[in-house]
């Protein structure tokens, strides 16, 4: 692979595909970024940091975030979180910050907004369960 990457609009389209087809859909299940990254045919997030270009991990997240938008979609993104380390099983910072809300693993996160924050994220989630089950029995 090159030093550096781009993403395409089709690789966007893949991964929201991917994660209607893997998440929504399968009860709102949870997809790791990686899977999600995989689809669109991008190296894992990892090594994308590992390799300096953590801001394209984030690019890639707020354009799969605004593309759902703009197709009327669920926000599919609330479905995308880390497997391992500090963040299992949460999203990414970025999630919450094209959310324009403060990020309740953040160090310097008040207690209130945590639990703001947290909540939002599960409502987002329940939508997508909720809007799985409506496009697996035909209704979207």
């Amino acid at each position: 692979m090159s030093a550096s990457h781009e993403f395409t609009p089709a690789q966007v389209e893949a991964a929201i595909r991917f994660v209607v087809h893997n998440g929504a859909e399968d009860r709102g299940q949870t997809i790791s970024y990686s899977r999600v990254f995989d689809a669109a045919g991008l190296p894992a997030p990892q090594y994308l940091h590992m390799g300096g270009e953590s801001h394209l991990v984030t690019e890639f997240m707020a354009a799969f975030h605004h593309l759902c938008v703009d197709k009327g979609l669920p926000p599919l993104d609330s479905l995308v979180v880390h497997v391992a380390g500090p963040r299992k099983n949460f999203p990414g910072a970025g999630y919450f910050r094209v959310n324009q809300l403060p990020d309740p693993l953040g160090e310097k996160t008040r207690a209130v907004d945590q639990v703001t924050s947290t909540q939002f994220w599960e409502r987002q989630r329940e939508a997508c369960r909720s809007w799985g089950v409506q496009s697996r029995r035909g209704r979207v």
